[in-house]
């Protein structure tokens, strides 16, 4: 299979992501430089429980959906049911266990913000359920094109109202962009119901096999665990840092927005690459299969370690146009982020690939590895480096789980550095 045959597709998941870059870049301009620094801090601890919540929910449920999906298409209905029934239950269910001990978390950080906010958990997570499961229901198809549309409502919506009671005067708190995140998750899974409609009205809720359950939960039993890990790798360094050095959440958070350009690469990987190496591993073909993959590390690489070197080297005049120094010492915090780019193509290659064909125990040790350093570094070096100590844990989890999955990779398929390089040497040629 010859990646010019998902160009288009990739087009439309490059566009896709595009509007998460330009959501950032208002967030930055709008929300992070308008709000007062505890108001964003109160916002962004929300954000991430729910972004947790959100993200390890669609790890369990719904990624194991499209590769079973992918593989066998006649079942596509019985498993978005077994899929759906699962990922409603723990959404809700999540939302209002931390409605029930919004109390506890809002004496725990010291945020009185954060305890109204928490109760409105339930509902945001509710309101989100069709448009969780319509992108990964859309994605088993590749229409790439709809998942376009349906994330451009969400953040699309949240945008327009943002700037709009922005220039009214009626943008003052946490709570008023907590409000428009609900807004954007309601218009977002109205749209994502009326393109997966077929979908979604020829579920069987009531009558799912319990093979399905079982097949879902049988993959899960490493994909929970490695879902777990990787989720809170990914989002829970302002939580920890909001435990270990209180005063620096804002701090690393407008660090990390920037940063999140990455996360965007890394979904957007997620999108192309689980339901075509599912499809290849399925026919059987490994060699094609390793060669294709060779060609994603390749390109990723001679995309993403070029802009980590001009986004590090240019850190320091970038934050001050950007952030007009509202945030000292923020410089090196964005400086390590953005050094992840040099190992963060294999991780979202090998990830991916892993999660594809079905390889979830070695992915689950990887995750783990990595895991443990992450949460252990930020315990040693919060209290000390506060925000730079946590940036350092992400470099350094990441550069774990990057390596060790790529090894788990390599175990299952025939890749290498060397075949990886033929990628380089097949570019000269043409060029």
């Amino acid at each position: 299979m010859n990646l010019r045959d998902h160009l288009n597709k990739g087009v439309w998941a490059a566009a896709d992501k595009a509007i998460l870059l330009v959501y950032g870049v208002a967030v930055i301009f709008v929300v992070i430089m308008v709000l007062p620094e505890h108001e964003y801090a109160a916002f962004t601890i929300w954000q991430t429980i729910f972004l947790i919540i959100c993200v390890l929910s669609d790890s369990v449920f719904l990624q194991p959906m499209v590769k079973f999906a992918s593989e066998h298409e006649a079942e596509v209905e019985q498993i978005l049911a077994a899929s759906f029934n699962l990922y409603s239950l723990v959404m809700v269910v999540s939302g209002v266990i931390f409605a029930v001990t919004a109390g506890y978390f809002s004496d725990l950080y010291h945020m009185s913000e954060l305890y109204d906010m928490l109760l409105w958990m339930p509902l945001a997570l509710l309101l989100n359920i069709f448009r969780g499961i319509g992108i990964r229901f859309l994605q088993v198809d590749y229409r790439i094109r709809e998942i376009f549309w349906v994330d451009l409502a969400y953040y699309g919506s949240m945008i327009f109202l943002t700037v709009l009671l922005h220039s009214l005067g009626m943008f003052h708190s946490a709570m008023d962009f907590m409000r428009i995140n609900v807004i954007g998750g309601v218009l977002s899974s109205i749209v994502a119901f009326v393109y997966g409609r077929s979908g979604f009205l020829a579920m069987p809720l009531l009558r799912v096999p319990r093979g399905e359950y079982r097949k879902l939960l049988s993959f899960a039993k490493y994909q929970a665990g490695t879902s777990a890990f990787l989720t809170l790798q990914q989002w829970a360094d302002p939580l920890l840092i909001g435990v270990y050095a209180p005063g620096y959440v804002a701090l690393f958070s407008a660090a990390k927005t920037l940063y999140r350009g990455f996360d965007a690469v890394r979904e957007g990987a997620t999108l192309l690459i689980v339901p075509v190496v599912s499809k290849m591993h399925t026919a059987g073909d490994k060699q094609q299969l390793s060669d294709l993959i060779e060609k994603m590390l390749f390109i990723s690489f001679a995309v993403l370690v070029p802009v980590s070197l001009v986004l590090a080297i240019g850190a320091d005049p970038i934050l001050a146009i950007i952030y007009k120094g509202k945030f000292p010492g923020i410089t090196p915090v964005f400086e390590l982020l953005v050094i992840t780019g040099f190992i963060l193509p294999l991780v979202l290659v090998a990830t991916n690939v892993l999660i594809a064909i079905g390889q979830v125990k070695g992915l689950f040790y990887s995750v783990l590895a990595a895991t443990i350093v992450f949460f252990g570094l930020n315990r040693l070096l919060d209290p000390t480096m506060h925000a730079e100590g946590a940036a350092l844990a992400v470099l350094i989890s990441t550069g774990v789980m990057g390596i060790l999955a790529f090894i788990s990779m390599r175990r299952e398929l025939s890749i290498s550095a060397r075949g990886v390089m033929r990628q380089v040497r097949g570019v000269r040629n043409k060029i």
